[in-house]
């Protein structure tokens, strides 16, 4: 299903656009209601969910409008207004639903549901076909009481046929209803992931739901039995509510992260306008700008659960609004409520954005191979050592779950019979975009050069396809930790060129290593007993002490004697380079060095040093 979310607060548009992703929902996204109007225009949305106060065009005239056009998809109106004239103008203009912000997540996901299963005359959360089961609530789908592992796209597909059991769908329209504008592939995708599709529901014991009408698309196939709907088990429904919550914590944390400092300039702006209103020499100009971000306030900062912040933010819009001067103890309000939201604000940030709300899900791994049986017994074994699986049967939808999901690790099979590419192609593919992600080839060819060629090209093991499905998972989780203890390494740098720290800090991090910088080598022992590098890389001449200097230091601590150390220099000469290893150096490079040969020499160190270690 496509939904058009317009919304113009950023934090809010996160939140949202990624919880609807996370539920399966193919999501388009507007910031202004003028360029929402054009959208509808051009694509098919299934639902649209609209901030009423919008730029260019509002919510409520864009909803009148839109219905004025013809149309009949559902609309679901968000605002902070919550008077039940505000509901009534709302609802006359046309929306099928009216939320107030702060918006609860799993209660608008749930009238969404709602929304859709009343236009397609649907009764219950779970739909059958068969012997078929899929539940809309948790987007679970079961045959015969077993769990059917599909991709999220397989899923949406699915349910599309399901939710239109009458209609016919062209790749065209299928395209336009389940992929975004922003990432809008050929038609033949649509093809290979029903496909897929087909295959991983022939191998759980399901007719193929899907028939295909000549020169016209695809359809729901007629079932040759009548399934009677049943309703969900309480504990299934609990569980899914927790998973949901679960999701909707680790959600609104990350989003924290990246957007409170937003926040912070919403506060000067709110700080400056209180204190010129006070002055009364408020501008109009500053006024309705405050009007806005208290009213964004309002709404974001539910998402959060801070409701309280969420009121205090609202009186504030309510006075900027009213544009009349202030009365009695108003100003002393404003300043009290300011100072309160300041307070609730930080307070938030302690516990939002510390540490996930919840634990770590298991590692994920991406099984690329052609072959479904063996994938899906190799699958069906990961469950039993805790493991997470997403199985692609092409290297386009290899693809698609890498920028999705950012698998953990790779299982790559090598050989892919109606394609014109093969995994070495994304096996190198992946070296250069993704030279962090551990990728474990396992094939049915047995050749000295596919194992040199697999090795030059980054691979870290080479598996037979004939090795039982516990040895494969056992080389994979091997891997996986080696990666793990590698990618927790830290290099300090000391080097007053910034440049030099700059590209060292885009080199390294792709690997997954965490690099801390200094330009000046004043403070170097603090950040060096504070940081506890696994490596140091020493520029030679820094101000106040040099590398030498530096180098020397650490060696006559007993801590740090077999800490690997680095020289970066512009010289060459013999000599010099000789009182760089007199010094305690382990390793030299001059600054004219090509990166990748840097990047090796730092893998290397590190590796011996963990070797050492273990």
């Amino acid at each position: 299903m496509k939904i058009l979310l317009v919304e113009d607060d950023p934090l809010t548009r996160t939140v949202l656009t990624q919880t609807l992703k996370d539920h399966h929902y193919t999501v388009d996204v507007a910031t202004d209601g003028q360029t929402a109007a054009t959208l509808t225009q051009v694509s098919q949305y299934d639902l649209l969910l609209l901030d009423v106060v919008l730029p260019s065009l509002d919510g409520i005239s864009l909803c009148q409008q839109l219905r004025f056009q013809g149309f009949q998809e559902p609309i679901i109106l968000l605002t902070a207004r919550d008077s039940s004239t505000d509901q009534i103008i709302g609802l006359d203009a046309g929306a099928d639903d009216y939320i107030v912000k702060p918006v609860n997540l799993e209660t608008l996901m749930a009238r969404i549901r709602a929304l859709f299963r009343r236009k397609k005359n649907i009764s219950s959360s779970v739909i059958h076909w068969e012997n078929l089961q899929v539940n809309l609530n948790n987007c679970e789908v079961n045959s015969h009481g077993n769990s059917i592992h599909l991709t999220a796209k397989e899923y949406s597909l699915l349910e599309l046929f399901l939710m239109n059991s009458q209609r016919i769908f062209s790749r065209r329209v299928i395209l336009e209803k389940l992929w975004d504008l922003a990432d809008s592939p050929g038609e033949e995708t649509v093809s290979t992931h029903i496909k897929c599709l087909r295959q991983k529901l022939k191998a759980a014991g399901v007719p193929d739901p899907i028939e295909t009408v000549y020169g016209l698309g695809y359809r729901l196939r007629k079932p040759s039995n009548t399934s009677h709907p049943s309703k969900l088990l309480p504990q299934t429904e609990q569980n899914s509510l927790e998973t949901q919550q679960k999701q909707v914590h680790n959600l609104t944390s990350k989003v924290w992260k990246k957007f409170k400092g937003i926040y912070s300039q919403q506060l000067g702006l709110l700080e400056q306008a209180i204190h010129d209103l006070i002055e009364d020499k408020l501008t109009g100009e500053l006024r309705e700008k405050a009007t806005k971000e208290a009213h964004k306030l309002a709404g974001s900062l539910g998402i959060f659960g801070l409701m309280k912040s969420s009121e205090i933010a609202r009186k504030i819009e309510y006075i900027f609004e009213s544009n009349l001067p202030l009365e009695g103890n108003q100003a002393q309000d404003l300043l009290n409520w300011l100072s309160l939201l300041k307070k609730e604000i930080e307070k938030a940030s302690t516990h939002l954005g510390a540490t996930p709300l919840v634990p770590q899900k298991n590692p994920l791994i991406l099984i690329i191979d052609d072959d479904l049986a063996l994938a899906e017994r190799i699958r069906l074994e990961a469950l039993a050592w805790n493991l997470r699986v997403e199985i692609a049967t092409n290297l386009q939808i290899a693809r698609e779950i890498i920028i999705q999901l950012s698998p953990n690790i790779i299982l790559l099979d090598l050989n892919f019979e109606t394609a014109r590419e093969d995994g070495f192609s994304l096996l190198e593919e992946l070296g250069k975009t993704r030279p962090n992600l551990p990728i474990v080839v396992f094939t049915g060819r047995e050749s000295l050069s596919d194992r040199v060629k697999v090795s030059r090209l980054g691979a870290k093991a080479f598996l037979h396809k004939s090795l039982p499905a516990q040895e494969i998972l056992k080389t994979v989780t091997n891997v996986f930790k080696q990666h793990l203890d590698h990618s927790k390494n830290r290099v300090m740098i000391v080097d007053d060129d910034s440049a030099i720290l700059s590209q060292i800090v885009d080199l390294l991090t792709p690997w997954g290593i965490e690099v801390i910088t200094l330009k000046y080598s004043h403070n170097f022992w603090q950040e060096l007993t504070t940081n506890n590098p696994d490596l140091l890389i020493l520029d030679l001449e820094i101000p106040n002490f040099n590398g030498l200097d530096l180098c020397k230091v650490v060696r006559h601590d007993p801590k740090w004697q077999n800490l690997p150390i680095i020289f970066l220099s512009i010289y060459n000469e013999e000599n010099i380079i000789q009182q760089m290893f007199l010094a305690g150096a382990d390793d030299y490079l001059n600054k004219t060095y090509e990166p990748q040969e840097l990047v090796n020499r730092i893998l290397r160190r590190l590796k011996s040093k963990e070797q050492l270690s273990s």
